[in-house]
């Protein structure tokens, strides 16, 4: 319990406080980490999960509620929706409400208080990381490391 609640804290940290230089990963179902699918910094560009294996497509910053790629580019929602099922993508920051993420109980919360998810809870290189309801479901646990 008292390491669970460490994570949390230490992702709330990094979610609010981070300074530029200080990068981790985000560890999901299955210990696969958050990735860029095929590492391009294009808008639009799907977000996936890949086995850790730290390199730079699978570190990201924490800065000002946004999670950003060193590229510059943001952890966004296709179309800015607060929609169910909605793909999460890599897209330019703006700050609007769509690149806001905040950390509740070990989940990334987004726009609309939906969570960060993988797709049918699959714990496999390639699976699409997607919005759904916040319900505690395995594929809504993240921890940065």
């Amino acid at each position: 319990m008292w390491k669970s609640a460490l994570v949390v804290a230490l992702l709330v940290s990094l979610l609010g406080y981070a300074r530029a230089g200080s990068a981790a990963e985000l560890i999901g179902i299955g210990g696969e980490c958050l990735v860029v699918h095929g590492g391009g910094d294009d808008d639009g560009t799907p977000l996936a999960l890949y086995h850790c294996n730290g390199s730079p497509r699978q570190q990201w910053f924490f800065t000002n509620g946004q999670i950003v790629r060193s590229s510059g580019s943001c952890v966004d929602v296709q179309g800015g929706s607060a929609t169910g099922g909605s793909a999460v993508i890599l897209f330019h920051c703006q700050g609007t409400p769509s690149q806001r993420w905040t950390m509740s109980n070990g989940e990334i919360v987004g726009i609309g208080g939906l969570c960060l998810d993988v797709l049918d809870e699959e714990a496999t290189d390639g699976a699409p990381v997607i919005l759904t309801p916040c319900s505690g479901a395995p594929g809504q646990h993240w921890s940065a490391q």
